[in-house]
């Protein structure tokens, strides 16, 4: 009998426009690491809350055909009966943390499946330590960074134990190191202990390998499944975005080869790339720190900390989860006032958070963008004309009359960008753009990071991604408990470093994918030649 099956499985959330799964049919085996892969809202998420059971009886809507888990028909099972056949890991971690305190947030699941009280605490002191959240215990959750939540969240259903594991997007939020530790114990579960597992996962480098099989989604239905190969093959003609960045720089150079990993990739090689020093523009200021200590909570995020965010550049901001970098972009965007230290400001900042979600507030996407133009009392002409500009420059013309809450998320991020960048910041604060984001999005988001820096905006971008990074940022400031360790250094820092490192870099000393696909059609011809 198959862990999770889905029998010609079609969906529609209320009010709908289309299906979110359409006629789907796919089996998982017991003991199968299936990575489920696909652009946004293309319905990885909604097939993972299917086989919780939360489509349909917590979100509504219409579902038509079976969906069975562990044995149990979702239609005639609650997801609270289902929580002892599979366990879900949701994208947003706030959405699934109830208690107030950590080690309470971690046990509340066994306590909700009847767990023998004496085994509860040492279940959850396990879990904690399983992700690497053991400093996290006496903490409130409301007091947690997003990538701090993400592990607790983590640890709530490891601690559970159940047969069948779903995790949506559980590296969003976590820095590098972090999310290499995480998968590593997602595929040790799934190996050691007989796990079966299913993950939707956008940074694909770590896992894409390792998976027993890959699953592409397109608008609702299974597109392609099969092995990691088949499918590097099948994507690498479809979508080569899909695919992890040095499986993309081999396709970029046009080598035959489709290497997974960076083991492969260096074997494939034969050779040690030698790293190259790239550096960026070295603009005027915008925003300058100057000796900056700054509170979050009872804690001092930021201390004695010096860093500039340059005009016409993009600045990456990186760091592992809890390091301050948050708290310096509020900082900078003026938000949060410093304790001890200066703020020096070039002109106006703008900032948009993790969730462009609490950004929007108005009826429609123009009324949304001409806010700020209201609150700065421009004249009526004027306003209608830069907010059609702001539209048609961040492709949103088309969709100016809908509600922000109805665009899919791409269109969200790009609105709530655009609602500050209609008001012409000197500075522009990003904090994890490209959280959720599928990599065809990345690439559209680079590109209008890219004009935005041309234009002269100095942009800062908080993000864990090192891959992103090397392809859209010119500059590197890196944190870590809240002091600063480099600012404004070269790109080449993510082809160089042990933790800034994109996976490119690793495998080429090239941070950038466009500077590896040169150097490796180079290497290419050379070995041709000889």
């Amino acid at each position: 009998m198959a862990a999770l099956s889905f029998q010609d499985v079609s969906y529609s959330y209320p009010g709908g426009a289309r299906a979110a799964l359409d006629r789907l049919t796919l089996d998982v085996e017991p003991g199968e690491l299936v990575l489920l892969l696909g652009e946004s809202g293309c319905g990885k998420s909604t097939l993972l809350r299917a086989a919780l059971g939360l489509v349909p009886h917590f979100h509504g809507g219409r579902l038509a055909g079976r969906v069975i888990v562990g044995g149990l028909d979702t239609r005639e099972h609650r997801p609270g009966e289902l929580a002892r056949a599979a366990g879900l890991v949701f994208q947003d971690p706030e959405a699934q943390l109830v208690a107030e305190g950590v080690v309470s947030e971690v046990a509340f699941g066994l306590e909700s499946l009847a767990t023998e009280p004496g085994r509860i605490e040492a279940r959850a002191e396990e879990a904690l330590m399983a992700v690497g959240a053991t400093g996290l215990a006496d903490r409130s959750t409301g007091s947690l960074s997003g990538g701090e939540q993400q592990r607790v969240a983590i640890a709530s259903v490891l601690a559970m134990g159940q047969p069948l594991l779903l995790l949506d997007e559980p590296t969003s939020q976590l820095d590098p190191v972090a999310a290499e530790e995480l998968l590593a114990l997602v595929t040790r579960i799934n190996r050691d202990r007989g796990v079966t597992t299913v993950l939707a996962e956008h940074r694909t480098g770590r896992l894409f390998g390792e998976a027993d099989r890959v699953v592409v989604m397109d608008a609702g239905r299974v597109s392609f499944s099969g092995t990691p190969p088949e499918a590097a093959r099948r994507l690498a003609l479809d979508a080569p975005w899909l695919l992890p960045p040095v499986t993309q720089a081999f396709i970029a150079s046009g080598r035959p080869e489709l290497p997974l990993t960076v083991r492969e990739a260096k074997r494939l090689l034969g050779t040690r790339a030698e790293s190259q020093a790239v550096a960026g523009p070295a603009g005027d200021a915008a925003v300058r720190l100057e000796r900056v200590w700054a509170r979050r909570g009872q804690v001092d995020a930021l201390r004695d900390v010096t860093a500039t965010l340059a005009a016409g550049a993009i600045t990456a901001v990186m760091g592992e989860n809890g390091a301050g970098k948050t708290t310096l972009a509020l900082v900078a965007a003026g938000l949060l006032e410093p304790r001890k230290g200066r703020v020096h400001t070039y002109g106006r900042s703008g900032y948009v958070s993790q969730n462009p979600a609490h950004h929007l507030l108005r009826e429609t996407v123009a009324e949304e963008v001409a806010h700020a133009l209201e609150l700065a009392r421009t004249p009526a002409a004027e306003r209608r004309r830069r907010v059609s500009d702001e539209l048609e420059r961040f492709g949103l013309a088309s969709v100016a009359g809908r509600h922000p809450h109805d665009l899919s998320s791409g269109e969200r991020q790009r609105l709530a960008i655009a609602s500050v960048t209609v008001g012409r910041p000197a500075a522009l604060l990003l904090d994890e753009p490209t959280r959720g984001m599928d990599g065809l999005r990345k690439l559209a988001l680079a590109d209008l990071l890219r004009s935005l820096a041309a234009d002269g905006t100095a942009v800062g971008l908080v993000t864990h991604d090192a891959d992103f990074a090397a392809e859209a940022c010119d500059l590197v400031t890196t944190i870590a408990r809240g002091r600063v360790l480099a600012d404004a250094a070269p790109r080449s820092v993510l082809s160089e470093g042990a933790f800034f490192v994109s996976q490119v870099g690793l495998a080429t000393g090239r941070a950038r994918t466009s500077e590896a696909a040169a150097w490796l059609r180079i290497t290419a011809g050379e070995r041709l030649h000889a």
